[in-house]
């Protein structure tokens, strides 16, 4: 497929790991790695994700991109499944899924998407809970979003990942690169890996508070259908509005968002 365009801007910034180890990699650099991830045009449009080494400020190399607008609006239902990860089963140990995503425009970033954890070998259907989901904030054109979800509640099992983008149309490209699943002591409070963060009393009724970082600048919280039903520009969140069930609380500090799941009582 043509490539689309040349980018300028972002800038990539890795995190550092401490007491880790990697179970899982994609950077896209190489052929056999991006051939080895079932790519899905689900929509029918003729567009789906594609692998671009253009030369931007923050994406080096090969990233993935999924298109919502290219001199036409796109009805946009595109899917990304990794080969099948096994992941460990170390009760001392938790598992965090990493990647960086950015939107590339200042103006038109508000790129939906969501990222889902299934059995290896099954059949996506789209009505699975996703382990985060969320409609970009800004374009991240200096530096991509870095984002880690706890993803240790599938411990011992054979899995594999699905980024989809969906559910927005007519704006320009959704970026996606540097793929981990990261295996880390559950003692460990780095602000690089962000394993100290827990969020409490879970399941709750009323209030939830965040534990382990210290810069929250807000704290979204999104039903099962990807929903953003609370905002808060603090700590803390009262839910005691929502009704019960299974949530996802996004937390946001500069550039790193960290998801975790939290029961309605």
């Amino acid at each position: 497929m043509i490539k689309k365009l040349s980018f300028a801007a972002l800038f990539l910034v890795g995190f550092a790991g401490f007491s880790q180890t990697v179970i899982f990699s994609e950077d896209f650099e190489t052929e056999s790695g991006r051939n080895s991830w079932i790519n899905e045009d689900r929509d029918g449009d003729g567009e789906k994700w594609e692998f671009d080494n253009s030369e931007v400020d923050a994406f080096s190399g090969y990233y993935a991109t999924s298109w919502s607008w290219f001199m036409e609006a796109f009805t946009l239902y595109n899917t990304l499944t990794s080969p099948i990860i096994n992941l460990p089963n170390n009760a001392d140990k938790t598992l965090s899924l990493k990647f960086d995503i950015g939107a590339f425009d200042a103006d038109y970033f508000q790129e939906h998407y969501a990222v889902y954890v299934i059995p290896a070998s099954s059949n996506f259907t789209g009505t699975e809970t996703p382990v985060f989901e969320e409609t970009l904030d800004a374009g991240y054109m200096q530096e991509a979003k870095h984002v880690n979800v706890d993803i240790s509640q599938y411990a011992g099992q054979a899995v594999q990942v699905v980024f989809r983008h969906y559910n927005c149309t007519d704006l320009l490209v959704l970026i996606l690169d540097n793929i981990q699943v990261i295996e880390e002591a559950k003692l460990a409070t780095s602000d690089a890996n962000k394993i100290g963060i827990k969020i409490y009393p879970n399941p709750t009724s009323d209030l939830i508070k965040v534990e382990g970082l210290n810069n929250i600048e807000k704290i979204r919280v999104f039903d099962m259908s990807g929903n953003i039903v609370l905002e808060t520009k603090a700590s803390e969140a009262n839910i005691q509005n929502l009704t019960s069930g299974h949530y996802l609380v996004n937390i946001y500090s500069g550039k790193d968002v960290i998801s975790r799941k939290i029961i309605k009582k």
